[in-house]
């Protein structure tokens, strides 16, 4: 498909064998992947950066545009393109209730778990993006403004133990909707795949331990799905997965 205006996609540096350990710049590049939409990527440590203060944002003709639900609504209608047509009304709602389960809920939790928690802070707090003799103090920066934000929205305010449960109860529901097909609905990939994919990615394809990682782990059709979608749509990382 011929774009209509070249494309630069603002998003944090890669990060392990995944697309993005931001499960919304990695939901970002695959709906952009998934859609033939040809893209240059800039690698963006500061998400002040960005117009809403955030990333994943892009550039085109001139014009940032934030926010990826906006960002794809965008695109479907300047790129005439629509990969959600073959879904049902049913479908489309199920997508919706997925992506606010995953995107204003489980997000908050895979913050936890990977920068808050220990065990995830000793994978994640390296910072190797930034300058070495700045990087101590913009680590203990970052992570002071992630669990102000956490505790902001409330999930800092309970227990590691109701975070973890509450984290486990979205991805039961998520996975009770989800067909045993290639994709979340079948044959056909839709946005609800990107979306599924950028935070199923963070979670069960890097090392950053969790009892939440564990149990989708522990399900081989979440395994196949995950490591399915990096190979149709990221051939390349599969190069760098250890073996």
């Amino acid at each position: 498909m011929t774009d209509v205006a070249p494309i630069k996609l603002f998003q944090f540096p890669r990060m392990f064998a995944i697309p993005n350990l931001s499960p919304f710049c990695c939901k970002l590049e695959t709906w952009l992947r998934m859609n033939g939409i040809a893209y240059e990527a800039v690698d963006t440590p500061d998400p002040r950066k960005g117009p809403k203060r955030k990333l994943p944002f892009i550039e085109e003709c001139g014009r940032r545009i934030a926010d990826t639900s906006l960002i794809i609504e965008h695109l479907k209608a300047s790129r005439g393109i629509d990969p959600d047509a073959h879904l049902d009304a049913s479908q489309c709602a199920i997508a919706l209730l997925v992506q606010r389960t995953l995107e204003e809920h489980y997000a908050f939790i895979a913050v936890y778990t990977h920068f808050v928690r220990d065990e995830g802070w000793q994978h994640t707090g390296k910072f190797e993006s930034v300058p070495a003799f700045i990087r101590p103090l913009a680590a203990t920066m970052i992570r002071r403004q992630m669990k102000k934000i956490l505790w902001t929205q409330g999930i800092l305010r309970h227990l590691d133990e109701d975070i973890i449960e509450a984290g486990l109860r979205d991805w039961r529901a998520v996975l009770s909707v989800m067909s045993g097909g290639p994709y979340f609905f079948g044959d056909k990939p839709s946005t609800a795949d990107a979306i599924v994919f950028g935070a199923v990615a963070t979670t069960v394809l890097t090392p950053i331990p969790s009892p939440i990682r564990d149990f989708l782990r522990a399900k081989p059709e979440v395994v196949s799905y995950a490591e399915r979608m990096r190979a149709q749509f990221f051939p390349e990382l599969t190069k760098e997965v250890p073996r």
